[in-house]
Formats: C-alpha cells, sequence, structure tokens
C-alpha cells in the first residue's frame, strides 16, 4: 500500500453531468488515466502529491458542511486504490457520501474501494469516440461488482456522430442487464456540442424506446461556464 497520491487540483462546484446535476460537491481530480480518450479534455498529468493526513487537512479547509458529497475524479482515481483503501475510511469519519467518477474498466481495483463508495459514476468507452478499444468485459465486469455491493450506479454515455450500432447494443445490453440509469451525453468540445441535432434525437429515440431509464443531459457546468 502507499499513503501517497498525486492530485491535480481540489476544488467545490457543482456537479455537473448525470442524474446529481446541480448538487453541490468537493471535486478531487487524480493525476494519470489508464485510457486516452481522444475527446479528453482535462489536464490531469501535472499536480501536487498529496500525503492521507495532507489531503484530508486540506479537504477540512472547505465548507464541507455545505457539500452534497466528495467526488473523486480524474483521470482515473481508481489508478490510485492503493491511496485510497487507506484514505476512503478516514474520509468516511467527516459523514460526506463518496462520488466515485471512473471509466468502469478497472474491477480487480473497485472490488479494494467498494465498501467505502456511495455513488458509482461510470462511463462507458466507445471505441468509435473514445479510441480506445472494446472494453465490454471490463465494464460487465465492473458493473456486476457494483450491482453485488447494492450500490448507486448509473452510467454515462458520451456519444458523437461516428457511433456504431453495435456499441450501442452493447450499452444498452448493460444497462438493462444491470438495471441501471443510462444517461446519454452528447459530446462537447469546449462549450460546443459537436453532435449533429439529427443524430442527438436518433440516438436518444433508440435508447429510451429499449430502456426507459434513459436520460438524455450535457454538460451543465460547460453551459454555466463554470468547471
Amino acid at each position: 500500500m502507499t499513503n501517497e497520491a498525486k492530485i491535480a487540483e481540489i476544488f467545490d462546484s457543482i456537479q455537473g453531468e448525470g442524474p446529481y446535476i446541480g448538487y453541490r460537491q468537493l471535486f478531487i481530480r487524480f493525476c494519470g488515466c489508464n485510457l486516452l480518450c481522444d475527446y479528453c479534455d482535462t489536464e490531469f498529468y501535472k499536480g501536487k502529491i498529496y500525503s492521507i493526513d495532507s489531503l484530508l487537512e486540506e479537504i477540512k479547509s472547505f465548507d464541507i458542511s455545505s457539500m452534497h458529497s466528495v467526488s473523486l475524479t480524474g483521470g482515473e482515481p481508481l489508478l490510485h486504490y492503493q491511496f485510497l483503501t487507506e484514505f476512503l475510511p478516514e474520509l468516511k469519519k467527516l459523514n460526506l457520501k463518496i462520488y466515485l467518477e471512473t471509466n468502469g474498466t478497472l474491477p480487480k481495483a473497485l472490488e479494494q474501494v467498494i465498501d467505502f463508495v456511495d455513488i458509482i459514476s461510470m462511463d462507458f468507452k466507445l471505441d468509435s469516440s473514445a479510441k480506445i478499444g472494446d472494453v465490454y468485459a471490463a465494464h460487465d465486469e465492473f458493473l456486476n461488482i457494483a450491482s453485488a455491493n447494492n450500490k448507486d450506479s448509473f452510467a454515462k454515455l458520451v456519444f458523437d456522430d461516428n457511433v456504431k450500432d453495435f456499441e450501442m447494443n452493447e450499452c444498452l445490453s448493460l444497462a438493462k442487464k444491470y438495471n441501471i440509469a443510462l444517461i446519454l451525453q452528447p459530446r462537447m468540445d469546449k462549450n460546443t456540442i459537436n453532435v449533429s441535432h439529427e443524430k442527438i434525437l436518433q440516438t436518444f429515440n433508440y435508447f429510451s424506446q429499449n430502456h426507459h431509464n434513459t436520460r438524455l443531459i450535457g454538460q451543465v457546468h460547460k453551459f454555466f461556464d463554470i468547471r
């Protein structure tokens, strides 16, 4: 185990994606990722090394009484699962919910921290938009762990005009298998939606007709011009 992690930034903002849109959260952005999605606009390689104690002190400097939860984001926070196994039990003592934002490709790491996580926001990764290969099997194993532990889980699907039918079918299959909310998120480049109106409606109609727990939600924080 390690008691240090590289953190890109810690900030107070609103959740801008998924069913928890608008809630105030404290974001802890971890450095590094195991994927290289071509639409990623997050700078998460430069950061500061924190010990468990120093990170807890930084968190306590915020008005955490007003927070809905702490978002572990990135990058990919589960790359730091060894740190998290020691850090999260201490964070839970502050009576904050733990909200994990993850690419859903590291199921073995999830197993190590699942007891301390309250909400799981998982991204379905598509090769057509992310250029990272087929990760269906990893997503399946990941969601199986979340489901077996009765976690409040949902999946986001970032898509563009290149989304393939078989990719949509795979995502639909997993959403139905685990009975999770599916959030369709048109790809944005900076503050501009980079998906045709026709494709947005076509994609939404396909999923909503086959999985009623489907919602079309953009990245609200970008429309508000806040991070």
